[in-house]
């Protein structure tokens, strides 16, 4: 049959006809349409900014994507497409197993996971306007602006931007992370058992899918129950029940599943190395007068080694990669490691945390140091004026959801790493930042327009 563009034009056209007359159908006014129009063109915007950022920092070692990461989970995924569906290679001691699925279902094809990761990146800007659209004071049509605001801080974010660009675990796992936080706010508004119950299967569902993605959330259910507990009047108990019952569940069958097939029964091992060459290495390091960095790593893997009752005459900085996916005895050698250096050095383990907070809330690897500085000291002032609005208006449970994850994200960095990251380790919680900073942004700019009227 002959392609005909008059068929595909008349088609587009019925199209139009058809959403126009559904929208008159359904009620929906010309100021949403408007809105919905608006929200696509950030969508679309962040979209392209992501791609933009890709094609830019594009070079074939595949470096500025993390593909030094991106190694390990390729190791995983071919594992899984020659049949392992068990996940008995150690790797998943340190990173769990869904982004590696992921990598295989796409035939670990690093550009087509590339472009993946900017579409689930991009997906998360809508998902913040939903998200706002809950924060915003009455009347409802002023519920628009704050949310459109959001979704487009989100949009241009640097860190948004270049944690979507990466052949990494983020942007699965902080798609997951949104879907969770929208879901809680679903279980706060829920008015009937049943309805109270599945949003809080699948809050909780989402929560571990993304700590099973990265495992940064793991524990993040334990505080958003307690958020629970104070926002809900009715059925508390249950939704309490609900949130932790799916998200307990998992983190237990994954910690069973690590015990069982590789002997230690740990979440993720992770956090443990972190503890150890990150947080007491950087101790370490101030403490020795800035000696060379890999004496310090070759130092705490001797310790480690010591500690276990192996040989130790050869040990080299290079030990520490084989301490990455330890065993459950390695693990608690290192923790007591970790352990003597911040006894030994309490003042240098208390004079990391300002620079791990630099890093974590400012910094961004790759973008020129102005940029990051500039929009982030204006971001997170925007975002603390505007959780400072919630707590003057007492609107105590909505500051306090958007305030608890932040805290969670930003203390477990800091307990376990002030160096070797960046503002990644804020990301997942960009969407309850922008919403504060939009919140914030919209009353100061109400108050100075108030201002400036005639009177």
């Amino acid at each position: 049959m002959p392609f005909s563009y008059s068929e595909v034009f008349s088609s587009i056209d019925d199209s139009i006809v058809l959403c126009y007359s559904l929208r008159d159908e359904m009620g929906i006014d010309q100021r949403t349409v408007k809105h919905f129009k608006l929200l696509l063109l950030i969508t679309l915007a962040g979209l392209l900014l992501r791609v933009g950022y890709a094609l830019v920092t594009y070079e074939p070692s595949l470096l500025n994507y993390h593909s030094g990461d991106y190694r390990e989970y390729k190791n995983a995924a071919e594992d899984v497409l020659q049949g392992d569906l068990e996940f008995k290679n150690s790797v998943y001691l340190v990173r769990p197993p869904l982004f590696p699925l992921l990598a295989a279902a796409l035939g670990i094809q690093p550009i087509l996971i590339l472009a993946v990761n900017i579409l689930l990146g991009a997906v998360i800007i809508p998902l913040t306007y939903v998200l706002a659209r809950h924060f915003a004071p009455p009347p409802p049509d002023s519920s628009q602006k704050p949310a459109l605001l959001a979704a487009c801080i989100v949009a241009i974010d640097p860190t948004s931007i270049r944690y979507s660009s990466v052949l990494l675990a983020e942007p699965l796992a902080n798609l997951l992370l949104a879907f969770g936080f929208i879901s809680l706010i679903a279980l706060k508004q829920a008015s009937a058992p049943r309805t109270v119950m599945a949003w809080g299967l699948l809050a909780g569902g989402f929560i571990i899918l993304s700590a099973l993605t990265r495992p940064a959330a793991y524990l993040l259910w334990i505080p958003m129950a307690v958020w629970v507990t104070f926002a809900r009047q009715r059925w508390r108990a249950l939704a309490v029940v609900s949130l932790a019952a799916l998200a307990f569940s998992g983190m237990m069958l994954w910690k069973q599943h690590n015990a069982t097939y590789l002997r230690n029964s740990s979440f993720s091992t992770s956090g443990t190395f972190q503890l150890l060459y990150a947080r007491a290495g950087s101790a370490l390091y101030q403490a020795t007068d800035r000696q060379d960095i890999n004496a310090v790593y070759a130092n705490l893997a001797r310790r480690v080694e010591e500690r276990l009752g192996n040989e130790t005459s050869n040990i080299t900085a290079n030990r520490r990669h084989h301490h990455l996916a330890s065993t459950a005895e390695m693990q608690a050698a290192m923790t007591e490691v970790a352990l003597d250096v911040f006894r030994e050095y309490p003042l240098y383990y208390l004079l990391a945390i300002p620079v791990g907070l630099y890093r974590t809330l400012l910094e961004i690897w790759t973008f020129p140091m102005w940029i990051s500085i500039g929009w982030n000291v204006v971001f997170l002032l925007m975002a603390a004026y505007g959780l400072w609005q919630f707590a003057r208006q007492r609107r105590w449970v909505e500051g306090l959801f958007l305030l608890l994850p932040c805290a969670y994200f930003l203390t477990g960095t800091l307990l376990v790493m002030t160096a070797s990251i960046d503002t990644r380790a804020r990301v997942m919680v960009t969407p309850l930042l922008a919403v504060m900073a939009a919140h914030g942004a919209v009353y100061w700019l109400n108050r100075r327009r108030a201002a400036s009227a005639p009177r």
